[in-house]
């Protein structure tokens, strides 16, 4: 299936909006991968686009993003499963980052994770939840080709099922 980025935002905004946005490579194919056990057996883990980095860690390059604002940081953080708003940090100048610091679930909604294992839907918090930082204009090679690999590496090395994308 093609992605249509547009399908929801209106024919008014893609017009305003997507001359602004350089041309995005074209995937033939979204790699899913299928789901192997249950649901109430699985352990979840998040990635937030929301460039969330915990305080203890290096903060995205908001300075890259104000030189380039069409572009990102490429990198990408690991964050803990008890985090919260008062441990991160979130470095993102296209949003605005009051929301998640008001309350983490905007953009890493851990809480709501934590009530369906408590529900019994899903079995496990992973240990670990992963940030990149959103907004990137084209997309990078480093974003495609080192990032995303790394964090695929991660998750299978932290025994991840299942992964919910959190965009922000």
């Amino acid at each position: 299936h093609q992605v249509d980025p547009w399908r929801f935002a209106g024919s008014f905004l893609k017009r305003v909006l997507s001359g602004g946005i350089p041309e995005q490579p074209s995937y033939s194919d979204i790699p899913w991968a299928p789901v192997r056990k249950p649901l109430s057996e699985s352990r979840v883990a998040l990635l937030t686009t929301a460039g969330v980095s915990s305080i203890s860690d290096t903060p995205f390059d908001m300075e890259m993003e104000r030189q380039k604002p069409t572009r990102g940081d490429p990198s990408w953080r690991r964050l803990p499963h008890d985090a919260t708003s008062t441990t991160i940090e979130a470095n993102h100048l296209h949003i605005d980052t009051g929301y998640i610091l008001r309350d983490l679930n905007v953009a890493l909604p851990l809480d709501r994770l934590r009530e369906l294992v408590e529900a019994g839907s899903i079995g496990k918090v992973a240990e670990s939840h992963y940030s990149i930082m959103g907004y990137q204009g084209n997309v990078s090679s480093e974003l495609v080709g080192k990032s995303a690999p790394e964090i695929s590496q991660a998750m299978k090395n932290d025994q991840v099922d299942l992964v919910v994308l959190a965009p922000v």
